[in-house]
Parts: structure tokens; C-alpha cells; sequence
């Protein structure tokens, strides 16, 4: 599914910057950004439809878990949180290493445009946030939203705050 997910956000991203691409001054971008762009546009017809079945056959398989189950609950990533190298802005954030770690679990609601929200649970040995992810079936965000209010009101600890931080609510 993972491939599946790549080729299908990768084709449709190369597709809809492809008016923008010409314009584009590719000396701006970091190297991580020049190398998915590459690979985005080299995916063809025939891989992006393989990604469709892959992708309806997935969406059959979920939708026979929320004929019994109104959630899916799992890690929000396959690790931990890891810091922000401090060369990311020159040499980009892409971590090719940890990124498919990372991104484990997140596939599913993207890739099959199921709604999702993750609700921090706690944090690691180094401090940093571990998140839990709750994915819905189709238009149930409501009820995410419901689950993810009441498993932050019964987290017992209390939330750390980054050195930036904004709160858009109040």
C-alpha cells in the first residue's frame, strides 16, 4: 500500500504543479524537495492505475472493519519524534531513513481519504510528543472529534508547550 500511496499522491501532485513547474526556479528549492519532484513525474499511466485497484481493493478491506467498528485506533507514526537536524533549512527535512517509519500508520487515511485526527498521549525518553490516531469511517468526523475530546480530557499529565507556539482557539 505504501508504494500504492506514493505513486497516487506523487502522480497527482506532478499533474497539478505542472503548469507551475516551468516557472519554477529549481535552485530555490532543497535537494529533498528536487529529488520528489523528479520521482513524481516519473511515475506512468499504467503505475498510477496499478495505485487505483491497490487503493479500491484497500477501501473494500476498511470498509468491512467499519461494518463492525466505528474507529481504527494506532500510533500516529511508526517512531517517536525525532528533532529537527539543525542544517534542515540548507539540506532540507526529508529524512529518507525514518520517513517511511514515520509515515506508517498516516498512510491509511490519506490514501484512502478516510478522516483521522491524532490526539498526543504522552512523550518519549528525549521528551518529545507521542501522538495516538484515531481513523474514522467516510464523514464521521464528528465522532473523532467526540473520542479525541475525551481521551485529552482524561489525560492525566500535563502538555508541554514548543518554544513557538500559537493557540488559534483563543
Amino acid at each position: 500500500m505504501r508504494l500504492a500511496h506514493y505513486a497516487t499522491i506523487g502522480t497527482e501532485s506532478s499533474t497539478s504543479l505542472s503548469t507551475h513547474l516551468k516557472n519554477l526556479d529549481y535552485a530555490e528549492l532543497g535537494w529533498d524537495a528536487r529529488v520528489a519532484l523528479a520521482v513524481y513525474g516519473a511515475f506512468s499511466g499504467k503505475e498510477y492505475i496499478k495505485a487505483q485497484k491497490i487503493r479500491n481493493r484497500q477501501m473494500q478491506f476498511h470498509n468491512n472493519i467499519f461494518a463492525e467498528a466505528d474507529v481504527i485506533v494506532s500510533p500516529m507514526t511508526g517512531v517517536t519524534a525525532y528533532p529537527i537536524l539543525d542544517d534542515a533549512r540548507e539540506t532540507g527535512e526529508l529524512d529518507y531513513i525514518n520517513g517511511a517509519a514515520l509515515v506508517r500508520y498516516s498512510i491509511v487515511g490519506n490514501f484512502l481519504g478516510l478522516p483521522a485526527i491524532t490526539v498526543p498521549v504522552g512523550y518519549d525518553k528525549a521528551g518529545l510528543p507521542i501522538g495516538l490516531q484515531l481513523i474514522g469511517r467516510p464523514w464521521s468526523e464528528a465522532t473523532l472529534i467526540h473520542i479525541a475530546y475525551a481521551i485529552q480530557a482524561l489525560y492525566v499529565g500535563e502538555y508541554k508547550r514548543p518554544e513557538v507556539y500559537y493557540d488559534l482557539l483563543h
